[in-house]
């Protein structure tokens, strides 16, 4: 109550663009102070403030002591009053204002600039004006009547960014925000993806429209696809849904139900599917933890239809109402939404049986193995558990499905080969619990097999007449096998691991009689070994003998052979210093004959010369002779004479000496057969040289 009192008697100041409002507390009246002005306030009076519809007290904690701003708006925004005053042009004054009437419930948009009190019982909402771009749009929605609009309270219009980019709403329309504000984005359309569209008022489309031309009633759905661009929604148009393209890869499929039909289509991969949610709906197929494991698939989405990886050598059959169909790895196959694959229950454990089977889809058609024990007994009651393996496959065609079937017998006359095959590939399948059919008869033909043979036979040679009994006798080629025509399963190898033989009192007495067996073998074996290395030792020396003696006989023939490359090698020295010596013999007489002959030609060519040259210097001679007098050719034969008896004189002397002789005598022996004259000629130039004779020089005279 004292904070209440010192409130009363305070002066409140209003300023200017402020307003206040105060309660009369005998009559309830709400007056409106605008300012500048100063509110004192008497004690039947009180400062009062509008919140939440209601007049409330302004008390003393309050900061703000009621006086509040005016509303004012900028050019760019724009105020929204509510309960407008019933007069619209009442203006306030400054100071006390008495109240006024207002229309309740009723609201009016001021566009800015403007600023302005509110009355008691209104107020007011100042919001930016809308800025909008090309690809955006506004919704608005008339409340009550717009000036120049014939427009039904309720009527949502869409303001398009790419025909106003500034809106501020009138009187009378209201802009719808949503949880992001007002300016929403328009929906951007692109090849990928859709739009689910519905007409909220009956209307006829132009050509060049946002949708097809047409009419089109109020309901109906559209859906708009492969188009780029912006689609804005307008009075007519509603947007339900964006529609976006439903990535598929490969080996991956999803269910389509068409909306009309009912009708469920498979779209597989790869692709990008658009469904038109007018007329198509995505369906779900949800599958079992179990149903899951029988098909191989470790997660599964409902969207997507489920795919089946077959590897290789392995097969499955898919059914449907009115189909099945065998399906061989390795591929990938993509269910339809009413398909499924066949379940086979297989026995299990050893000996096989059914007290646990194992449930798959998938059928091993090639490199199958199948163990089993088989409990038998021989001709004379000695039971016995052989350890077998089966090695089987399922063969993929009647015709070729092993010799002891014929191709006449696999399907009806006059069924198509395609037909014939793929109802032999059900085969496969018609059997269920494929194990037990082979495990059953084959331990049947076993058991059979073993009743007609004894222990002693059976125990010696149980691995062929097991593996005969089923696949048939040694050939001239391979086995033929076991053939089930049940189900096409062919059994083409038998693998015998162990045979037990359960009383132990026989396999003790067979087990004795085989090692005495094999000690008497084991002795027999070890004197033929022992033979036979004797005979081993002595083929050995023989073959060393005979080594020795080829080798003594090849010594021979080595030393024969190297005499003879020695004599060889010894002529052919010679022959080839003989054909040396004559090469150079010959070779030297026939540049010694060419010497020759050069020498002796140019001896011929000389000798020519030189005879040329005296036959040249005679006949110079001779003339030079003839012209000499007679006198002078007799007194040179005179000197001439001298000379020679002089010489005669000088070197017969020693010969007259031992001779007894004279010179003269010794000189005409000496001179009697030469052609120079005869004796008296020698005597005569002997005297005339008397001195010579003596051992003195002739004197001759003139």
């Amino acid at each position: 109550m004292a904070e209440r009192e010192n409130v009363r008697e305070r002066d409140i100041l209003v300023a200017s663009n402020e307003f206040a409002y105060v309660q009369d507390l005998t009559k309830g009246d709400i007056v409106l102070y605008v300012g500048p002005t100063k509110i004192s306030l008497s004690n039947t009076e009180r400062l009062v403030e509008f919140k939440s519809d209601r007049f409330v007290p302004v008390r003393g904690e309050d900061g703000g002591l009621g006086v509040s701003p005016f509303v004012a708006a900028s050019s760019a925004q724009y105020i929204v009053v509510d309960n407008p005053a019933k007069e619209g042009n009442v203006k306030t004054v400054k100071g006390s204002n008495s109240a006024t009437e207002l229309l309740w419930g009723r609201k009016v948009v001021v566009p800015g600039p403007a600023t302005f009190p509110l009355w008691a019982g209104q107020k007011a909402k100042v919001i930016p004006g809308h800025e909008l771009r090309e690809d955006e749009y506004l919704i608005v929605r008339v409340y009550d009547k717009v000036e120049g609009d014939d427009s039904p309270i309720g009527t949502l219009k869409v303001i398009k960014g790419s025909d106003t980019s500034f809106f501020i709403p009138r009187t009378g329309q209201e802009v719808v925000p949503f949880e992001k504000g007002y300016v929403r984005s328009a929906w951007r359309m692109k090849k990928n993806m859709g739009l689910h569209v519905r007409v909220t008022k009956p209307f006829t489309a132009p050509a060049g429209d946002q949708i097809p031309p047409g009419t089109y009633a109020s309901g109906q759905d559209l859906f708009l696809k492969d188009r780029e661009g912006f689609f804005f929604p307008t009075e007519q148009i509603e947007i339900v849904a964006e529609v976006q393209s439903i990535p598929i890869a490969e080996k991956e499929g999803i269910y389509v139900r068409e909306i009309a039909s009912g009708r469920i289509a498979t779209v597989a991969g790869p692709t990008n599917f658009l469904p038109d949610p007018t007329m198509q709906e995505i369906v779900p197929r949800y599958l079992d933890a179990e149903t899951l494991a029988l098909y191989g698939i470790s997660h599964q989405n409902p969207l997507r239809a489920p795919s089946i990886y077959i590897p290789p050598s392995y097969a499955v059959l898919v059914t449907a109402k009115n189909k099945r169909e065998v399906v061989k790895g390795p591929q990938t196959r993509i269910l339809e939404f009413d398909e499924d694959l066949e379940v086979l229950t297989l026995s299990t454990g050893r000996p096989k049986s059914d007290e646990k089977l194992l449930s798959t889809s998938f059928l091993q058609t090639e490199g199958n193995k199948v163990s089993d024990i088989v409990r038998l007994k021989t001709a004379d009651h000695v039971e016995l558990e052989a350890l077998l393996s089966y090695r089987v496959s399922f063969v993929p065609k009647s015709p070729s499905a092993g010799p002891d079937v014929k191709a006449s017998e696999a399907a009806p006359r006059g069924t198509p080969p395609a037909s014939r095959d793929s109802e032999w590939l059900e085969k496969w399948f018609q059997v269920k619990n494929y194990v037990a059919l082979l495990c059953d008869h084959l331990g049947s033909i076993l058991r059979a097999a073993a009743r007609a043979t004894s222990i002693e036979a059976f125990h010696a040679n149980s691995t062929e007449l097991l593996r005969s009994a089923i696949l048939g006798g040694k050939g001239a080629e391979k086995r033929v096998g076991k053939h089930f025509e049940e189900n096409g399963l062919f059994v083409y190898d038998v693998e015998v691991l162990d045979v037990h033989i359960l009383d132990a009192d026989v396999k003790k007495l067979l087990s004795d009689a085989q090692r005495a067996a094999i000690v008497s073998e084991v002795g027999r074996k070890q004197e033929e070994m022992r033979l036979q290395n004797e005979r081993v030792r002595e083929d050995v020396n023989r073959q060393i003998y005979e080594a020795q003696i080829i080798t003594l006989g090849k010594t021979v023939d080595l030393e024969k052979a190297k005499k003879e490359s020695a004599l060889a090698r010894v002529g052919s020295t010679i022959d080839l210093d003989r054909l040396e010596k004559v090469g150079r013999a010959t070779n030297e007489a026939e540049a010694l004959g060419i010497s020759s002959v050069a020498r002796t030609t140019a001896e011929e060519r000389e000798a020519e010369l030189e005879r040329r040259a005296l036959e040249s210097k005679v006949a110079a001679f001779e003339k030079q002779m003839g012209a000499l007098a007679p006198e002078l050719i007799a007194t040179l034969k005179n000197l001439g004479n001298q000379a020679l008896a002089a010489e005669l004189s000088k070197n017969l002397s020693p010969l007259a000496i031992l001779g007894g002789n004279s010179v003269s005598e010794v000189a005409e022996k000496l001179l009697a057969a030469l052609p120079i004259g005869n004796g008296g000629d020698i005597k005569s130039v002997m005297q005339m040289n008397g001195p010579a004779s003596r051992g003195q020089a002739p004197t001759i005279k003139a």
